[in-house]
């Protein structure tokens, strides 16, 4: 079994994918780490559509990431959650 993490920019016809051994806000934080240095390093803001699951949240950033790179990637970060 495996969690897979998935960015997709329909207009476009862009997907990002991600595959990790657990779901953990380690490895979701290296998939939002991921989108805005690799995939969208020029992006003023990159809006995520979420779940509300518990490692879903910018502070998990910060728990994984020095302040300083975290501050940057939650700078550009926008959530919107859905239940």
């Amino acid at each position: 079994m495996c969690n897979v993490f998935l960015a997709c920019e329909p207009l476009v016809g862009t997907r990002v994918t991600m595959t990790a051994p657990q779901r953990t806000k380690k490895e979701w934080a290296e998939f939002v780490r991921r989108l805005a240095e690799e995939h969208y390093p020029t992006a003023d803001k990159i809006v995520l559509v979420l779940d509300n699951l518990n490692t879903h949240t910018l502070a998990a950033l910060y728990e994984v990431f020095p302040v300083a790179q975290a501050r940057r990637l939650c700078q550009r970060q926008q959530q919107a959650t859905r239940a």
